[in-house]
């Protein structure tokens, strides 16, 4: 379990690097196109408040995890709250690549830079842990049947095509 802001924006988190992993031929362009992010980021900066999922793709690959404790304390808080860590505190438990200082010191330099690099490493921890943001509660017998339902309308859909009738949209 997450915080409710983690939950939030793990989800387009998630969402903004599958968008990024593949091109309209289906190739995987994942890096590259983070490699383009380092490229921007000093304009892509202007959107940490705003649109924090967005920018940190850019670190996407960047953190390395040996002590998960740290993060998934910090993944139970939001900025602002009195258990949210300091970037000082969360980057002793973290291995960094080269490439990713000099886009940190940038981070550090703004305002808001510190919490969304927190964010940043939640973000990338979550995603590597296999931690789903919050678990999804178990379907209830209603709506199973109303799956069943959805599954009979595709089959008469199908059979009705089959007689030479034209689908509806829907």
């Amino acid at each position: 379990m997450t915080s409710f802001y983690f939950e939030d924006i793990f989800e387009r988190y998630v969402a903004e690097i599958d968008d990024l992993r593949s091109d309209s031929e289906g190739k995987d362009v994942l890096q590259r196109r983070v490699r383009d992010k380092h490229k921007e980021f000093s304009f892509l900066l202007s959107m940490i408040d705003a649109a924090p999922e967005m920018v940190a793709p850019a670190f996407h690959g960047a953190f390395g995890f040996n002590k998960g404790r740290a993060l998934y304390e910090a993944s139970q808080s939001e900025p602002g709250d009195d258990g949210f860590p300091a970037w000082a505190e969360l980057e002793e438990s973290i291995e960094i690549a080269s490439w990713a200082r000099p886009l940190i010191n940038l981070c550090l330099a703004k305002a808001g830079g510190e919490s969304f690099l927190v964010t940043t490493a939640v973000l990338e921890y979550l995603l590597g842990s296999g931690l789903s943001a919050r678990s999804a509660p178990e379907a209830s017998a209603d709506e199973e049947e109303d799956e069943g339902a959805d599954d009979l309308g595709e089959s008469g859909e199908d059979w009705m095509s089959e007689q030479g009738f034209d689908a509806i949209d829907r």
